[in-house]
């Protein structure tokens, strides 16, 4: 019974729909667990061509549930979450089909690291996108790995280094996304994407995928996530994360 996502299939396409809207799909365990188990079925079904992923309501997804890794009272339950996290990233970089993102509204941290990670991305005109995990005390290791392979090592840095966002039309203009249509498009827009890749081969494009990923290297990410893993749990990331629930400015120079 799936929880956290919206899986649909039509027309050799699947679609992955983020659906906790009322968090604007903040990725929990949970979240990160059947977006695997998403792509794992879609995966298998040789009747699938391409995925699309999306989000339900006004967000794509606002990155890690904050207020879930903030209740992990355990270093083995900060890890666990983060395995989740490992597992889905991975299967994603790894699926021999086109994955395409969807983006309908913000799409900040792990949101926009997800964008990152698909192979194509079409964004509405409202879509927003930051990695803004340094304002917490954490880091978004993804983008930290590979984000200068996609959009330049001074663009990520801006990104990275300050949290701000950038709207849809500069996402295009640094090379984090493919296409800015309406909100009302956008669907449309992705399916068409979806239906253009089918056009080619699908050893071509398993070929493609797998050359592609060598850019990626499953060690430098699981040196992000411990990276990660460690300043969470430090007094700045606890501090950060604490802030953020609080709706406060973190104090990071202590008295």
């Amino acid at each position: 019974m799936l929880e956290c996502t919206l899986y649909q299939e039509k027309e050799h396409i699947a679609r992955i729909i983020l659906n906790r809207p009322q968090v604007l799909n903040a990725l929990n365990r949970k979240l990160w667990e059947e977006i695997y188990g998403n792509l794992e079925h879609a995966e298998k079904n040789q009747d699938i061509r391409a995925i699309i992923i999306t989000g339900a309501g006004k967000a794509f997804c606002s990155g890690d549930d904050i207020k879930e890794v903030g209740r992990l009272q355990t270093p083995q339950e900060v890890r666990t979450f983060f395995q989740s996290a490992v597992n889905a990233i991975t299967k994603l970089v790894q699926l021999p089909k086109p994955v395409i993102a969807a983006v309908n509204g913000l799409a900040y941290g792990g949101g926009c690291e997800i964008a990152m990670l698909c192979d194509l991305v079409v964004a509405s005109e409202e879509a927003a996108f930051a990695v803004p995990e340094a304002l917490i005390g954490a880091i978004p290791p993804i983008a930290s790995v590979i984000g200068s392979h996609i959009v330049g090592k001074f663009s990520v840095n801006m990104m990275m280094l300050t949290g701000r966002p950038i709207a849809a039309t500069e996402a295009k203009q640094i090379g984090l996304i493919n296409e800015v249509v309406s909100a009302t498009h956008l669907i449309r827009a992705a399916e068409d994407l979806a239906r253009r890749t089918m056009a080619t081969a699908p050893s071509s494009i398993k070929s493609i995928k797998k050359l592609m990923r060598l850019r990626f290297r499953e060690e430098e990410l699981m040196q992000a996530v411990e990276e990660l893993i460690n300043i969470v749990q430090s007094d700045e990331g606890k501090e950060g994360h604490k802030a953020f629930i609080e709706k406060r400015l973190p104090s990071w120079v202590k008295p």
